[in-house]
């Protein structure tokens, strides 16, 4: 069978091919089409030479890597080693910036230009690029777009871009290497347009779920006022989701691992005002304040007809279960043994 380039393919045909994929799969076709140029993209950075010192993570690594969970994300999320930029050892605050301002200077001049030309010699030659600056130089995580041309037309959530989000203060242990295919290679791996899986270092799932958990009591130790909302409803469904995987029960007993993270969190993507002395197990909280519920209902109710492509649990049934886990993390009989400073009022 002479192999042929799924780029080549003529865009009535791609329709065709996407659509019939949707039909089995019940996943949306604009969904399916997204995901083959995430799978392109994630393919083409780890190609490069910066490639081993990426790992991917995030929500996206949760449903395309670990398959546990039915949604579909917008971005892809990676985190850059500072010993890569040549950042070694505990870093003070004065490090932590000059970090971000070399991670923030490499994407913007060398890793954007280098990714477009390498996307370019693969015969990806009509992509739109962008990437967001803003006045700071430190910013962190830098944002690069990827306009594709979309053959399904997308709505709402979903649109015909991919984002990346590379950031230099993540964690990148603990972490392993996860196979997989975009789902047109998955679902017709005997065709003469199937591409081979690729192979991604990845953030564990334990971990990503132990993050996730800590961005909501994060964000809603805020002020009510400064509470988001917008999209970000995702991460109670994906909580939701691992809590019904043998993922919860590993995360809840690694309390070393639980510790690392926050320590981390504190130290490099610290919030104000925030008290991390509140992550201990016993006071830990994910579940939305009742001044903002029913925006985030709003906002799940959004993402659940544009983003979940299985059969998902209401939003009532989201709080209950996660109201569930929280009891559970609570009721966890060891502390963290680090304390830390209260935060300036």
């Amino acid at each position: 069978m002479t192999k042929i380039n799924f780029l080549s393919i003529p865009n009535p045909d791609k329709k065709v091919i996407y659509q019939q994929l949707s039909d089995e799969s019940k996943i949306p076709p604009f969904a399916v089409e997204k995901d083959w140029w995430v799978v392109q993209i994630l393919a083409t950075i780890f190609e490069m030479p910066v490639g081993k010192h990426l790992v991917f993570k995030g929500g996206t690594s949760l449903s395309k890597a670990w398959n546990l969970i039915s949604r579909f994300s917008e971005d892809v999320d990676l985190a850059i080693d500072p010993k890569f930029l040549g950042f070694e050892g505990e870093l003070k605050k004065k490090d932590i910036t000059a970090l971000r301002k070399a991670a923030n200077q490499y994407i913007s001049n060398t890793f954007y230009p280098e990714l477009i030309q390498k996307m370019i010699e693969k015969g990806f030659t009509n992509l739109n690029w962008d990437i967001i600056n803003t006045q700071e130089s430190d910013q962190d995580p830098k944002i690069i777009l990827m306009y594709y041309p979309n053959v399904i037309e997308s709505v709402g959530y979903i649109q015909p871009k991919v984002q990346i989000e590379i950031g230099c203060r993540s964690l990148r242990e603990p972490q392993k290497i996860a196979e997989f295919n975009a789902l047109i290679d998955e679902y017709y791996p005997n065709t003469n347009f199937a591409m081979p899986s690729i192979k991604v270092p990845t953030v564990v799932p334990e971990r990503t779920f132990l993050e996730k958990i800590f961005l909501l009591h994060e964000e809603f130790s805020k002020p009510t006022q400064a509470i988001r909302i917008e999209r970000l409803s995702r991460h109670l469904y994906d909580i939701y989701q691992l809590s019904k995987t043998e993922i919860k029960q590993k995360a809840l007993n690694d309390n070393e691992l639980y510790e690392t993270i926050v320590n981390h969190r504190h130290n490099f993507t610290r919030i104000s005002k925030v008290d991390y002395n509140k992550h201990q197990p016993q006071t830990i909280n994910p579940i939305p304040p009742t001044e903002v519920i029913k925006e985030w209902e709003a906002d799940y109710n959004t993402m659940l007809t544009e983003m979940i492509y299985d059969e998902a649990p209401t939003f009532q049934k989201l709080i209950d279960e996660i109201a569930q886990l929280k009891t559970e993390i609570n009721n966890l009989n060891w502390k963290m043994k680090t304390e830390f400073p209260l935060p300036k009022s």
